[in-house]
């Protein structure tokens, strides 16, 4: 119970933390120094309010070690999720079905950024999710359909409450006889 709770709570702090001192850093920098901030894109934002800070090249290179460990992490555990559905379910998958799930990511990625940049690579996150968004709600409609059959089966009704109360009252009627 004690490390599950932390696995959830520690990464929450932490990002708390981290939106918090840095986004109200940015709005500071933004606002004293450095209003140009605002046509840089997106992904150079946190780099352009490292500039403004004391230590900004070591700032600099901890986020990009940051970034590099949640990439290489998620890359990891995304091999390991598709080598488990390749191998029908497999805990431990072969190390070869995840290498080579990880360098098709690697090229699908690579070739991605390198044929039209970020902006190419989140169409494509967006336009592979739709369909997933589809099976989603497919899923919703399906567990409803069963939890109501489940419902039938076990005899549970959902009965407005002036139903409940007169069946109460009824049966403590019963109970005082």
């Amino acid at each position: 119970m004690g490390s599950s709770l932390g696995v959830i709570l520690l990464p929450t702090v932490v990002s708390i933390f981290w939106f918090a001192t840095f986004g109200m850093t940015a709005m500071e920098v933004f606002n004293t120094k450095a209003p140009n901030l605002i046509d840089l894109p997106t992904e150079q934002v946190l780099f352009g309010v490292f500039e403004h800070l004391p230590m900004g090249a070591m700032l600099s290179v901890v986020a990009m070690v940051v970034v590099a460990i949640f990439f290489i992490t998620s890359a990891d555990s995304a091999t390991f999720v598709l080598g488990m559905q390749t191998t029908n379910g497999s805990l431990n998958p072969d190390f070869r079905i995840k290498l080579i799930w990880g360098v098709l990511q690697a090229a699908i990625a690579s070739s991605l950024l390198f044929s039209g940049g970020l902006a190419a690579l989140q169409n494509a996150a967006i336009i592979v999710a739709f369909p997933f968004s589809m099976i989603i709600l497919l899923m919703i409609v399906a567990l409803y359909k069963s939890l109501m059959e489940e419902r039938l089966e076990l005899g549970l009704h959902i009965r407005p409450k002036a139903q409940v109360e007169e069946m109460i009252k009824k049966e403590l009627a019963k109970q005082d006889d």
